[in-house]
């Protein structure tokens, strides 16, 4: 019995420190995509903004960096910001004044945004998806989402009221 416990002790210990130091490698993975956020080459931002969307919530800490890049230039920096936010979920909730600004990413603002008139709402609809997945602690969205539910584009309108629906249940 106590061969099986030395066992089962060592084993733990074993997946105690595989895991702290895998943490610890994702902790600078993330800082090293939060620096390349502010790269002046939009594909380099994009690409961070990327990954951090594939990491979820292991990418909370980046949260006001990825508010701050939702008003990028770029439509494809802004999409993929709003991606890595909805992934993160409710720990994204600092992010929501940000994402309600995307909301309203339209044509013809100043300054011109680089990217195809097709990514206008994509950037909307990805937006009403991370306001959804922040849920209650959202609420402030609850107006914009509103108005988005009007939006010409029946993948902003839907996802502006599921969102709703996340944000207003019990």
């Amino acid at each position: 019995m106590d061969r099986n416990r030395n066992k089962a002790y060592g084993l733990a210990a074993f997946l105690l420190i595989a895991s702290s130091a895998w943490l610890r490698g994702q902790d600078a993975q993330v800082a090293q995509l939060l620096d390349q956020l502010k790269s002046p080459d939009s594909s380099v931002r994009a690409k961070a903004a990327i990954s951090l969307s594939e990491l979820g919530g292991g990418a909370k800490v980046g949260v006001p960096a990825l508010a701050t890049a939702l008003a990028d230039r770029s439509l494809n920096v802004r999409y993929w910001a709003c991606r890595a936010l909805r992934n993160i979920g409710p720990e994204a909730k600092g992010a929501v004044p940000g994402l309600i600004a995307a909301l309203k990413t339209f044509p013809g603002g100043s300054p011109e945004l680089e990217g195809p008139a097709r990514y206008y709402p994509d950037v909307r609809s990805v937006a009403a998806e991370a306001l959804g997945a922040i849920g209650p602690a959202a609420k402030e969205a609850i107006p914009a989402l509103k108005v988005a539910t009007g939006d010409k584009n029946a993948d902003v309108s839907a996802a502006a009221a599921e969102a709703l629906k996340k944000i207003s249940a019990k």
